[in-house]
C-alpha cells in the first residue's frame, strides 16, 4: 500500500501535465491554418493590443530559443519567437496577444502572476532534479520504495499547484477575447475560432513538469546561458 500510493499520484502528475500540452496542441494545430483578416503579424497586433491597454512601456522583442514566447514583468519585456512574431495565422495570435495581456494585470492579478510564474520555474526544473535524485537515492542508499514516495508525492504537489495557479492564464485569454470582439467584430467564424483556441493557450506551461528533463538539459548546456535574454 505505502508503495501503490506514490505510484498512483505520479501517474496524476503526469496525466495532468500530458493533458495539459495536449490542450495546448489542439489549439495550436485548430489555428495554424487560418489566416487572420488584415496585414497585421502576430508581433504587430501584439503592439496594438499593449499600446491601446496603456501598456507602451513593455517591448517586444524577437527571441528564439527552447523557452520563448512569454512575458518578462520584472523587466517589462514581451519575448517572442520569430515564428510567432512574424506569423499571421490564428495560433500566432493567440500566443503573442495571451502573453501581452500578462502585461495589462495589475495589483492582485500581477501578484497572481509572480506566483504563476514561479509555479512554472519549479515544475520545469525540480521534477528532472527530483528524479536524478531519487535514482541516486535508490541505488547507493539502497531505498527504492522512499524514493519512489519521494518522487510521486513531489511531482504530484509540483503538478496540483501550478495546476492551481492557472486563473490569471484564463484572465489574461479573457482579456485577449474582449479585445478581438471589438477588432473583429465583423468577422464571426474567425472569433468562434479564437474562442476555442485562447482556453487551450493557457494550459501550455501547465505541461510543463513532463519537459522537464530538456528545460534542466538546455540550463546545463553552455549555449544555454547564451541564447537566454539578456
Amino acid at each position: 500500500m505505502l508503495l501503490i500510493l506514490p505510484i498512483i499520484l505520479l501517474i496524476l502528475a503526469i496525466g495532468i501535465s500530458r493533458f495539459a500540452l495536449q490542450r495546448y496542441e489542439q489549439g495550436i494545430t485548430l489555428g495554424a491554418k487560418q489566416t487572420v483578416p488584415g496585414a497585421l503579424t502576430a508581433g504587430e497586433a501584439a503592439r496594438l493590443f499593449l499600446d491601446e491597454h496603456e501598456a507602451t512601456d513593455v517591448k517586444i522583442v524577437e527571441h528564439n530559443a527552447m523557452v520563448s514566447d512569454y512575458f518578462d514583468p520584472e523587466r517589462r519585456v514581451l519575448f517572442l519567437n520569430k515564428k510567432v512574431m512574424q506569423g499571421t495565422d490564428a495560433a500566432s495570435w493567440s500566443i503573442a496577444l495571451h502573453e501581452a495581456a500578462h502585461a495589462t494585470q495589475k495589483g492582485e492579478e500581477k501578484k497572481a502572476l509572480l506566483w504563476r510564474l514561479g509555479n512554472i520555474r519549479l515544475a520545469r526544473y525540480a521534477p528532472a532534479i527530483i528524479g536524478i535524485a531519487a535514482i541516486i537515492l535508490a541505488f547507493v542508499k539502497r531505498a527504492p520504495r522512499p524514493a519512489i514516495f519521494a518522487c510521486g508525492v513531489a511531482f504530484f504537489l509540483i503538478a496540483l499547484v501550478n495546476a492551481m495557479s492557472m486563473a490569471v492564464e484564463y484572465n489574461a485569454s479573457q482579456r485577449v477575447s474582449a479585445w478581438l470582439e471589438r477588432k473583429l467584430r465583423r468577422h464571426a467564424d474567425m472569433l468562434d475560432l479564437f474562442q476555442r483556441i485562447l482556453p487551450r493557450v493557457a494550459w501550455r506551461d501547465t505541461g510543463a513538469l513532463i519537459r522537464s528533463p530538456m528545460y534542466l538539459l538546455f540550463g546545463m548546456l553552455p549555449v544555454g546561458g547564451r541564447m537566454r535574454p539578456k
